[in-house]
């Protein structure tokens, strides 16, 4: 008797505790509000209440059927999500959108000389580069080019094209717009195949106690934008137009911006959205600078200093490419010499990265 007691007395008591146990388990779907893998802490948003969990080391975390780790949760994710209210530990992750790459810095190797190598220029779907190498055991300054066969492979086959010291290239590849001798120069060629035609200088670029430098033509080839170096100003952003391609570039004109730093070397995207530039301060070194915001002059009033993930991206010609999502430039590597070479910012998406452009 004392035993049937004591028999239904411990199945009561397991019972009850495993009736606990799954009673403080919940199950909810909501959106990933921020997420920190060496912490191990998670924050998700469940009808707008945000829920503050912990990731042990046996959360399980799936993305269709396919096990995942904690490196893979990024921020706006949609989740299906099992915790343990009272312990307040996460137990399975289901991942329900898909998953975005994260930004990646890549220095291009493959493009690397005994020198410095800036000024990259992309062609429209980022196949073609255009950059600038400076050889310690030349004096010269030359343009060269290579391409790639895709946006995950290597550029092959650099070519030496011309020399200048900064320069933009066509959307066609035809027309080229070179900085020389601290004036603005232009040339073309037939073809991409053929070489470019010796470079004449386009007598409206100038500026009184300056010079114009830092070229950047627009998709359209009808708007210039270059920085100009004058003497009581400072960097200022400058841009020129033409009725067609055959016709004479008009005077320089400021455009407005709001100034962070002293900006140089402009690179408006294709889609007209964006100006790129590089702020210049003496503390913080040569910042990206993204101007959003345009206005019906032209101008643009919004503007943001480039960091990912809270590190500032720091670099010069920045160049962006909405074909294939990254961000080219020239920098300065963690462990080299002061060098500059040329860097790429691959899975870019302004919108997403830069808060409150528009």
């Amino acid at each position: 008797m004392f035993r049937f007691h004591l028999s239904v007395l411990t199945v009561l008591i397991m019972f009850f505790a495993t009736t606990s146990i799954h009673a403080a388990e919940k199950t909810i779907d909501g959106k990933i509000k921020s997420v920190d893998p060496t912490k191990r802490t998670i924050s998700v948003i469940d009808k707008d209440k945000s829920l503050d969990l912990e990731l042990s080391k046996n959360t399980k975390i799936t993305a269709k059927n396919k096990s995942l780790n904690s490196n893979s949760l990024q921020a706006g994710q949609s989740v299906r999500l099992k915790y343990h209210d009272a312990l307040g530990i996460v137990l399975e992750i289901e991942v329900l959108s898909p998953i975005e790459k994260r930004p990646e810095l890549a220095v291009l190797t493959e493009l690397d000389v005994n020198g410095e190598e800036s000024n990259p220029c992309l062609s429209a779907d980022g196949m073609t580069i255009y950059f600038t190498i400076k050889e310690s055991s030349q004096q010269t300054r030359w343009i060269w080019s290579a391409k790639r066969k895709d946006k995950e492979s290597l550029f092959e086959n650099p070519k030496r094209l011309i020399p200048a010291q900064d320069f933009t290239v066509s959307d066609d590849g035809l027309e080229m717009i070179l900085f020389l001798n601290r004036g603005l120069y232009q040339t073309s060629r037939e073809t991409v195949e053929d070489n470019f035609k010796r470079p004449s200088r386009i007598t409206t670029a100038v500026i009184k106690n300056g010079f114009l430098a830092g070229p950047c033509l627009s998709s359209d080839g009808l708007t210039l934008y270059c920085d100009s170096m004058r003497k009581g100003f400072g960097p200022q952003i400058q841009i020129l137009k033409r009725k067609t391609k055959a016709s004479n570039w008009s005077k320089p004109e400021p455009l407005q911006l709001t100034p962070i730093g002293k900006m140089k070397y402009p690179y408006v995207s294709r889609d007209g959205k964006y100006l790129f530039c590089t702020g210049k301060d003496i503390s913080q070194g040569s910042n990206i600078i993204i101007h959003s915001g345009r206005d019906a002059q032209g101008g643009f009033h919004s503007a943001s200093v480039l960091n990912i993930e809270g590190i500032t991206v720091r670099g010069i010609f920045p160049r962006y490419v909405a074909a294939t999502n990254e961000l080219f430039f020239a920098g300065e590597t963690e462990n080299g010499n002061g060098e500059l070479k040329l860097m790429v910012l691959k899975n870019f998406d302004p919108e997403k990265l830069i808060p409150g452009l528009k």
